[in-house]
């Protein structure tokens, strides 16, 4: 990978990015480096971070409110860093970090469609575990690692999980009670919302864009989606996806370079990767058949 610096913390050694793909927040995969003079006590972070320890054991020493104190990090350890609190952090040796940086603002707007009664904010934690943490972090920087076009409606979807389980258990406002949805989306949203994704299915489709057609918030899009059609809209579009390249290998003459395209697939390994893993064919075999 070439070397790049974090869009999070200038003085990490970047390795991947979301780089600002994704509303309110920003996942990557970093080195820090301790012998790095950043330290800057006057300089208080404007975002929350979260942190993954993503490495060998490591020491890391941090400072709050005059107090210095130690641990040593195992892999899938986690700190959560809220914003304006300067840790000044400092860590034994290299390590690798799947860093997220969210935007408070972001964490409001989440916390407001969960009627979070007031302003939400994060507790600071050091050095402790949390298996959906990890599951999303991980699945969230690996989209945009190992895929040549990240699927940004799957991303989005994992980034308000994400948003809303740090809300419900590492906030201080987070006790709340989120209205049940019973129903799925009105029939008339969900039509529309079916259209439209039959009319761009070879765009870049976005969570944020289709909640905006069916006008709902994000998360009550996602739900309200799910019990109209008992899939996620991330699942729902790669059905779609699938079902209409299968059509034009069938239908038409056109390359299959061409199909993945028209389809909303980055290429053509793309499309075979996808077709293999979903139809058990590749898409040579489903022209032939």
């Amino acid at each position: 990978m070439s070397e790049q610096r974090s869009l999070i913390k200038p003085h990490f050694l970047n390795l991947s990015t979301t780089k600002n793909s994704l509303h309110g927040l920003i996942a990557e995969r970093n080195i820090e480096q301790p012998k790095e003079e950043y330290r800057d006590l006057s300089i208080e972070p404007d975002k929350h971070i979260l942190v993954l320890h993503n490495n060998h054991q490591n020491e890391l020493e941090w400072k709050i409110n005059g107090n210095r104190k130690k641990e040593r990090f195992r892999l899938s350890d986690l700190i959560i860093n809220p914003a304006g609190l300067n840790a000044n952090p400092h860590w034994e040796t290299d390590v690798e970090l799947l860093v997220l940086a969210i935007n408070p603002t972001f964490i409001q707007f989440v916390a407001e469609e969960m009627n979070c009664p007031a302003r939400v904010g994060l507790f600071p934690r050091f050095k402790f575990r949390d298996k959906f943490l990890d599951l999303m972090t991980r699945k969230l920087v690996n989209e945009f690692e190992h895929k040549p076009k990240p699927d940004l409606v799957y991303a989005e979807s994992l980034t308000y999980a994400l948003v809303s389980h740090l809300i419900r258990k590492y906030s201080r406002d987070g006790n709340h009670k989120q209205p049940i949805q019973k129903n799925g989306l009105p029939p008339v949203q969900l039509s529309r919302i079916i259209d439209y994704i039959n009319e761009h299915i070879g765009k870049n489709l976005t969570l944020e864009g289709l909640a905006q057609i069916a006008d709902f918030s994000p998360s009550h899009f996602i739900t309200l989606f799910k019990n109209a059609t008992g899939i996620t809209p991330h699942q729902y579009i790669l059905k779609r996806k699938i079902a209409f390249a299968k059509d034009q290998l069938i239908n038409t003459d056109h390359s299959i370079s061409a199909v993945a395209l028209n389809t909303g697939f980055a290429d053509q390994s793309h499309l075979t990767r996808t077709m293999r893993k979903h139809t058990g064919l590749t898409p040579g075999e489903i022209r032939n058949s």
